[in-house]
């Protein structure tokens, strides 16, 4: 038990508890014993930090839940602690380094004690996992950080599923915030994944577990497969002098989005230079604009990869295309119209013909008047009103079948 000026917690998950077991997490003392390489709990570093329960633990360090008796807050405590390279020393909390690897331990804790420096400036950050302190104890590096409530995307998507395009864009979003600050100082994660991002409990979204100590490795050549994350990582990373850069965090940004829409860890980039039946089409029923994203930012040869997060997000929210106007093809002269429109042109084209036989008629009545005497003009005179008349009334009925 741990006893604060608030009463007495769990020295396992730092709940209240008057006595053992604990009535959270049923921590005794009594039949307490701790994993192997882990430190116990109980353990205090730098005088304040008291160590409890195993949150995590990698191929290069360990995070514990500690508490911080200065100021009465339960924290994060990651501690370096690299398993190719160093064992703890039975029932103590030293590292002891296994013999020919002292340079590239020592490389490795300077890497991983920067690494805690260059975060704690960005404390604050909505998106960033917050670094209070670093220090050098037990012959590693340690720094303690916020406790972050919630849990990974790895973890949401074997547990819930995959995730929806609108809250992949969400995460997307929060992620390429938090890049944009990081490359701005010049200063690279290579190593985002599902499991470094953290989906917490008050719905911000945490970029954690940076990879700078990963680089000492891969500088010194040690085994890829143990130091990177197929499917993930890039095809520079899996190279000695491949360049890195802000293209490397969105290709892995690119890699963690489509495992969370599809549930599927993306080939390695060797296999798909040889065949990328993956990214060939969208078959996963994802946003448009979300894919079109995706897919150029996982693009194997960097210079045709998305360079920067406002490149990503430009095609991330851009306005969908306008759909294309549809082709005026011209109406073949010999093809009936449809509809109204035939039926016009036809009334109108029997109207004109209509129009043009009364002409004609009145044109022979004349005509054969101009050859009778007086008396038969004078009659044929009179006989002509009435059928002028009857062919004008024609071309009346004609108009108005044309209106």
């Amino acid at each position: 038990m741990i006893e604060t000026k608030n009463g007495k917690l769990c020295e396992c998950c730092f709940s209240p508890a008057e006595s053992e077991p604990c009535p959270v997490c049923g921590f005794s003392a009594e039949t307490y014993s701790p994993q192997p390489q882990v430190l116990p709990c109980g353990t205090i570093l730098m005088g304040r930090y008291f160590v409890g329960r195993l949150i995590g633990k990698g191929g290069f360090g360990i995070t514990y839940l500690a508490y911080d008796v200065k100021v009465g807050k339960v924290i994060a405590v990651k501690e370096y602690f690299p398993t190719e390279l160093a064992v703890r020393e039975k029932n103590g909390p030293k590292v002891l380094v296994q013999r020919g690897s002292e340079e590239l331990f020592r490389q490795g804790s300077e890497k991983f004690y920067k690494e805690a420096g260059m975060l704690s400036r960005f404390s604050g950050n909505p998106n960033i996992v917050s670094v209070y302190e670093f220090f050098y104890e037990n012959g590693t590096v340690y720094f303690t950080m916020e406790y972050l409530q919630g849990q990974s995307l790895k973890d949401r998507v074997y547990r819930d599923g995959t995730i929806s395009s609108e809250e992949a864009v969400g995460i997307a979003l929060a992620i390429c915030s938090a890049l944009s600050v990081l490359h701005r100082e010049n200063v690279l994660h290579r190593d985002i994944s599902p499991d470094n991002i953290m989906l917490c409990d008050d719905g911000t979204v945490k970029l954690i577990d940076f990879g700078a100590a990963r680089q000492v490795y891969l500088e010194g050549s040690q085994l890829l497969s143990v130091i990177l994350k197929p499917g993930f990582a890039p095809l520079e990373q899996y190279q000695k002098r491949g360049k890195q850069g802000p293209w490397t965090d969105i290709y892995a940004l690119s890699g963690t989005l489509f495992f969370a829409l599809t549930g599927n860890i993306p080939d390695d980039p060797m296999s798909r230079l040889e065949s990328d039946e993956q990214y060939a089409e969208n078959t996963y029923g994802i946003d448009n604009r979300l894919w079109n994203a995706m897919k150029k930012a996982s693009a194997v040869p960097v210079p045709e990869r998305t360079q920067n997060t406002d490149e990503f997000v430009r095609i991330l929210t851009a306005d969908p295309a306008p759909a294309p106007e549809p082709e005026q093809k011209p109406v073949s002269a010999h093809a009936p119209d449809s509809g109204g429109s035939y039926k016009n042109k036809l009334i109108a084209a029997m109207a004109g013909a209509a129009v043009i036989i009364a002409l004609l008629i009145i044109i022979l009545i004349a005509a054969l008047g101009g050859n009778s005497d007086a008396g038969s003009a004078s009659q044929s005179s009179a006989n002509r009103t009435p059928q002028i008349s009857v062919s004008t009334e024609v071309c009346a009925a004609c108009e108005g079948a044309v209106l």
